[in-house]
């Protein structure tokens, strides 16, 4: 478990950085077709990503000290695992993620935010795993 709490922790910094800074990712993928976002870290890559780390999360179930951590945990998942299963089906029927509105790219950035917040409990919970005498 220790080595998954290793995984989580380094991966949970990542995540920070890519939620943290979702609003310039949004501007970046809404941007010109060039841009550096949309051509090494296009949105259907940041869904991927995101699925992973959920997946991940999902494979430390021991760790989750109660109910409530759990159900944080399957709620996260899902919305994050739907997403990426609905990216995944639009990229194969159309060809690309579309363009968002502002609305929705607000919608993103206070979820991110948000979602910001659970990131580093879950890093809180790793550390404390980490640190555990064996």
């Amino acid at each position: 478990m220790r080595i998954l709490a290793f995984a989580i922790l380094a991966y949970t910094a990542v995540m920070l950085v890519i939620h943290l800074s979702s609003w310039k990712l949004l501007q970046k993928w809404a941007g010109a077709e060039d841009s550096w976002a949309r051509r090494l870290f296009s949105a259907q890559v940041a869904l991927r990503v995101e699925a992973v780390y959920w997946l991940l999360v999902l494979v430390m179930w021991p760790l989750w000290p109660s109910a409530g951590w759990k159900v944080l945990v399957v709620v996260f998942a899902i919305i994050h695992l739907g997403a990426w299963a609905a990216g995944e089906l639009r990229k194969c029927r159309e060809g690309g993620l579309p363009v968002l509105p502002t609305k929705a790219r607000r919608f993103i950035v206070g979820f991110d935010l948000v979602e910001a917040v659970a990131l580093a409990a879950i890093a809180w919970l790793a550390v404390a795993q980490v640190l555990q005498v064996a």
